[in-house]
């Protein structure tokens, strides 16, 4: 076992990421027309994560698994 706190490999790519941060912001967006204000919040918050994790996982140079390398 490694002593890295890193998976070995990102579980997914950074474009799926985004893919997914997309998602949540148009399910945001969606909540608030309904009026649905309190879910549309954390639906926003999730997609600001995601969105941060995708652009975190866009710095790992292609072919590099660890990156503490």
């Amino acid at each position: 076992m490694s002593d890295s706190p890193f998976p070995p490999k990102p579980l997914m790519s950074a474009v799926k990421a985004r893919d997914v941060a997309r998602d949540f912001k148009a399910w945001s967006e969606h909540l608030h027309e309904l009026g649905l204000i309190a879910e549309a919040n954390r639906a926003e918050r999730d997609a600001q994560w995601w969105m941060t994790y995708a652009v975190a996982l866009s710095q790992i140079p292609p072919g590099r698994t660890d990156p503490t390398d």
